[in-house]
């Protein structure tokens, strides 16, 4: 049974499937928007890369030497400003396209203002929270979810990236007749939990009292407001999941009720993240545990059945998985972020098993981002030629070297490595089996790192390309 969307729908100029936005159905406005925010998300992901293959070299005995700085104090600057990259700027800036996309229509959308003031807040905020890296200065804060350098430039950054994403989240909720369609409504809820997290992030910082030490308030002002965000990118994801059913098998995984009941879940849940500030004290223990237990009820749910239904749809056309990008990509994804979810019910407390399944988790949310850049927003701005064998090895670099890195991380986790440290001796390699998973994990880094490249030149390729000029 094939569900319908509401989005506009024209065949693709390949004729190999249908196309979901064509450059037509944008304004020149809209095209600069979704310009903009591509931009953003290549070049967050392009930097937040190259960091990662230098961090791998940092954990690796044999190479962390090799590095132009002192690794000791790269690893962890280093570590925030990929954190921030890869896991804040890479998604949030997935927002904006989308946000963008589903906007679009004959008629001129209500406070369309905001859009490119969007753009250049999040633009200009990013470069800011670079800075500091770049000048070698700020106290790196690991906190959770959003990890701080202590710098004025970077707080700085980091209010103006949230502005910016707001603004085009805004205007798209002020047109409501817009959202009757699955994409749409999906988008506009994952919105609605994305201000939502903003809030709860005020209300931590307006309820916290003066005097805290640095790290301790920023965890906890990030700490509700991180939360809300694994809301927002969960949102994401089944929103791209349901976007590359459709253009590439020309089918959405579960129909438009389910999915509507799904994606209202998650804001309701997310609602419930500013009530708890109002019933716990920001800095209580209560506090920490009902977050934590707000993605543990409501987290689940929706990814198991928008993910049945994908996983039912590609079964049964899985002859197309090797024809069509959208499909190769909607499989990868799935099975690296079902990996990281397995990985989560089998954490230790305090080591690399914790990062080992948020890494799968998050590297199926990276694969269906990439998907869909390279399937649907490039294709909008009028860049639609693919090849496909290169885009094949793209994903499946990606994909399985993330796949190879978390499950190396995961068995030395296991073995007993802690995480967040660096050098032999603070990560105790001193068996044969957690040298080997470190060995492991460095080869799928290195492996996901490289498809990760190939990916970005790809992508920017097309981009700095002239309209529909790019010839493979």
């Amino acid at each position: 049974m094939t569900h319908e969307t509401q989005v506009d729908q024209s065949p693709d100029p390949d004729g190999k499937g249908l196309r979901l936005w064509s450059y037509d159905a944008l304004s020149p406005t809209l095209r600069g928007e979704l310009y903009g925010w591509t931009m953003l998300a290549l070049g967050s992901l392009a930097i937040a890369g190259a960091l990662a293959l230098l961090l791998v070299l940092a954990r690796l005995p044999p190479t962390q030497n090799l590095l132009p700085w002192s690794w000791q104090s790269f690893f962890y600057t280093g570590l925030v400003a990929h954190v921030i990259l890869s896991f804040v700027v890479w998604f949030l800036a997935i927002l904006g396209i989308l946000a963008v996309l589903v906007v679009s229509g004959k008629e001129p959308a209500r406070w369309n203002g905001l859009g490119m003031p969007g753009v250049f807040a999040a633009i200009l905020g990013s470069a800011l929270l670079l800075t500091p890296t770049f000048l070698n200065d700020g106290e790196p804060s690991l906190n959770n979810y959003v990890p701080i350098l202590v710098h004025p430039l970077y707080y700085i950054g980091l209010g103006l990236v949230g502005l910016g994403v707001a603004l085009p989240t805004i205007r798209l909720l002020g047109n409501p007749k817009r959202l009757k369609g699955a994409i749409e409504f999906g988008v506009a809820m994952t919105g609605a939990c994305y201000l939502i997290a903003l809030i709860c992030i005020g209300l931590a910082w307006s309820r916290l009292p003066s005097g805290l030490d640095i790290q301790t308030l920023n965890e906890r002002v990030f700490w509700g407001g991180g939360h809300i965000l694994q809301f927002v990118n969960t949102g994401l994801m089944l929103v791209a999941w349901v976007v590359l059913a459709k253009q590439g098998l020309g089918e959405t995984p579960v129909s438009l009720t389910v999915f509507r009941v799904c994606m209202a879940s998650m804001v309701a849940f997310s609602l419930s993240g500013v009530a708890f500030y109002a019933l716990y004290d920001a800095l209580s223990l209560e506090s920490r545990l009902a977050f934590t237990d707000l993605l543990w009820y409501g987290l689940p749910l929706p990814p198991l059945v928008v993910g049945l239904g994908a996983v039912a749809l590609l079964a049964r056309r899985r002859a197309d998985i090797a024809r069509s990008p959208e499909a190769l990509g909607l499989a990868l994804s799935m099975l690296v972020f079902l990996a990281g979810g397995l990985m989560g019910f089998f954490l230790g407390p305090s080591d690399a098993r914790t990062p080992a399944h948020y890494h799968s988790s998050i590297g199926g949310v990276n694969l269906a981002f990439m998907a869909l850049i390279v399937t649907v927003a490039l294709p909008a701005l009028g860049r639609a030629t693919i090849n496909r064998r290169s885009v094949a090895m793209q994903f499946h670099g990606y994909g399985w070297g993330q796949l190879v890195f978390s499950v190396g991380m995961f068995v030395a986790g296991a073995a007993g490595v802690p995480r967040k440290t660096m050098g032999a001796a603070a990560q105790g390699l001193d068996s044969v089996l957690k040298k080997v998973a470190m060995g492991v994990y460095g080869l799928g880094g290195a492996l996901a790192v490289i498809g990760g490249v190939l990916f970005v030149i790809y992508a920017l390729r097309r981009l700095f390309a002239r309209k529909d000029a790019v010839h493979d």
